[in-house]
């Protein structure tokens, strides 16, 4: 039950209004009665039906949301100054973030200058760099999680899908496998057999955020690429504004090979500013096959690749064998088959030595293990802050207080359509 206006909590906490609600939980705008001052409460609301373990494991995970949020400091992150149960529900309590989302402004703009845009993906990068210093993943980067400020400055929000993320061991625990909004999500959120979630899991879902913010469009979600590569049009072809140079950082933050993205924000922030030009990306499959058995530390630079013998091209033009996976994809779709779990990975794969083989579509629960070399030892990154433009650009000062509620299963904007398979939200715990 949500909580109405007026309503106190803690003897202390005075419930303003209802800023937003999703699947898992509620926001609300309120007073702090001792301080005098305007805040925002998170309300945890688990979904119907959920068994006492994972239940458990949801509570756990929403506590340590607030103790990780709480021991953050850094301009472009929210702060969190409180966590306390009452009545058999747990709540947040963080600063009021006093601006709109960065989807609300799309949607009312349409695509929006790229200065602007880079301005403040530079202090989202900036504020990533700082979580994953710290070895914190946030795993849900959208629009509806930026919120731009009335002094224009950029704001992260939501650490609902938080994961502390241990190089060592990258299958950390979660009870939100599979959650998140399916346009910005990449493909090892919901399929462990592509990979864990790790830092470059934030780097797609910024590289999404941009793309739709300089084009006005939400890019497809991962499985509509991999079924159709065709449906991922490049930002230019939206846009003809957009400079190469930033279509060409877009382009390699989104890739659907985890292996073929920026290694790191700093890397991501340098090719943005043209001081490092984003190399050609390898076939992907190629260094696909080892992502289980190489970790990547953030900042890390890419392993050098020897140069394919029968390389006909290194542009980013997709083999034409997709195309008939994606005919496959779509025919299962539609004929009801579901994709076996780890088929996902398969698809994204290029093929090995025999480019003619026969695809063969298995429809199981068991994926064949595949060789790799051994791990490869990669340095700890540095956490200097990534420079910031100084003429950055001031919005327009709207004064709507807006927020985003936190652990939503599946957030879709209701101009955006959501193609299918799109991925499905599960409370159940798993090791992403």
């Amino acid at each position: 039950m949500t909580l109405a206006s007026g309503q106190i909590l803690q003897n202390r906490y005075r419930i303003a209004s209802m800023l937003g609600q999703g699947g898992m939980g509620a926001v609300y705008q309120a007073w702090d009665t001792r301080l005098n001052v305007s805040l925002a409460i998170k309300e945890m609301i688990p979904q119907p039906g959920l068994d006492t373990q994972t239940l458990d494991e949801l509570r756990r995970q929403f506590q340590q949301e607030a103790q990780i949020l709480a021991r953050l400091n850094h301009p472009h992150l929210v702060r969190v100054t409180d966590y306390f149960e009452e009545d058999g529900n747990a709540y947040l309590v963080m600063d009021f973030v006093d601006g709109e989302s960065l989807d609300e402004r799309i949607k009312r703009e349409d695509a929006l200058p790229e200065s602007q845009v880079l301005a403040w993906t530079y202090q989202l990068l900036d504020a990533l760099a700082y979580c994953h210093a710290q070895g914190i993943i946030h795993r849900d980067i959208k629009p509806q999680n930026v919120i731009i400020r009335s002094d224009g400055r950029a704001v992260l929000v939501d650490f609902g899908l938080v994961k502390l993320w241990d190089p060592n061991d990258p299958h950390t625990r979660t009870a939100m496998r599979g959650m998140g909004t399916p346009e910005y999500a990449p493909p090892e959120q919901y399929d462990t057999q592509v990979g864990h979630t790790d830092p470059r899991s934030d780097i797609y879902g910024l590289g999404a955020t941009v793309y739709h913010a300089l084009t006005g469009h939400a890019p497809p979600t991962a499985t509509m690429r991999i079924a159709s590569p065709r449906s991922f049009q490049p930002p230019r072809a939206l846009n003809q504004s957009i400079s190469p140079t930033t279509e060409a950082s877009i382009l390699r933050a989104t890739e659907l090979a985890v292996e073929n993205r920026f290694a790191s924000p700093e890397d991501m922030a340098a090719a943005l500013r043209g001081e490092k030009p984003a190399p050609a990306i390898a076939p992907a499959g190629e260094t696909q096959k080892t992502l289980h058995k190489t970790r990547v530390m953030p900042g890390a630079q890419p392993i050098p690749r020897p140069e394919p013998k029968r390389q006909r091209d290194t542009s980013r033009r997709i083999p034409v064998w997709i195309f008939g996976l994606g005919g496959l994809a779509v025919l299962m779709l539609v004929t009801g088959i579901t994709l076996a779990p780890g088929l996902i990975s398969r698809l994204i794969a290029t093929p090995g030595s025999d480019p003619t083989a026969p695809i063969v579509a298995e429809i199981s629960n068991t994926s064949t293990p595949t060789a790799s070399p051994a791990p490869t030892k990669t340095h700890t990154p540095t956490s200097a802050p990534i420079s910031t433009p100084t003429d950055t650009p001031r919005s327009t000062p709207t004064h709507r207080p807006t927020s985003t509620p936190k652990g939503e299963a599946v957030a879709t904007d209701d101009d955006t359509e959501t193609p299918s398979p799109s991925p499905t939200s599960s409370a159940t715990p798993d090791t992403t």
